[in-house]
């Protein structure tokens, strides 16, 4: 009876070894020189290969994949940033035919804003045409003044003289760049229209 409960008992312990978790954690890789490590070394030992880590039976528990070289992760990094400049290009395309789209439902439209906004610079150039004529015959009148004026006069002449030329160069500046203006919204309305069609007949 006494042989019988020793061997329960050994029976029993063997049983619970078989059945009971791994309690320790075995790791093996192969090094770059292909030379196997073994134990709590070869994650250090492999820091650049791929590391398996087993059980104390023997059974694969994990495989950790070699760590990416500094190569592989520039080319990750440049796809990805090649991914993200691919999508915002789409989304800004999409945001631009939603805004054609949703503004314009004939092509007429494009004329029409296209004249009333040409319209709107076409009457301040000729608002700044005509002031500058007017300046001009001002200086003329004061520059035939300044020409007779008595000494104790002229200074206040050429002051007004010198402001008056001085607004000249300042709306001169403006005129010029209302002319560009206008070159800016013909080129602007010329791109709508063609990107209307573009998406209409898409």
């Amino acid at each position: 009876m006494k042989q019988f409960f020793k061997f329960v008992i050994a029976f029993m312990s063997l049983a619970l070894m078989v059945l009971a978790p791994s309690a320790h954690a075995i790791k093996k890789c192969k090094d770059s020189e292909g030379k196997w490590h073994y134990g709590d070394t070869a994650e250090e030992a492999c820091a650049t290969t791929e590391v398996t880590t087993l059980t104390n039976r023997g059974f694969v528990k994990e495989t950790l994949d070699a760590p990416k070289t500094e190569e592989e992760l520039q080319i990750e990094a440049e796809r990805e940033a090649q991914l993200q400049e691919e999508l915002a290009k789409q989304q800004a395309e999409q945001a631009e035919r939603n805004r054609i789209l949703s503004i314009y439902e004939r092509e007429e439209d494009i004329d029409r804003q296209r004249d009333n906004q040409l319209a709107s610079v076409d009457g301040n150039i000729r608002v700044h045409k005509a002031y500058l004529k007017q300046m001009d015959g001002k200086i003329a009148r004061l520059e035939g003044k300044l020409l007779t004026a008595p000494a104790y006069n002229k200074e206040k002449i050429e002051k007004e003289l010198a402001a008056s030329k001085s607004r000249v160069i300042e709306f001169s500046a403006e005129l010029e760049r209302l002319q560009e203006q206008k070159i800016v919204i013909a080129e602007k309305f010329a791109n709508e229209k063609k990107l209307y069609l573009d998406y209409k007949d898409a």
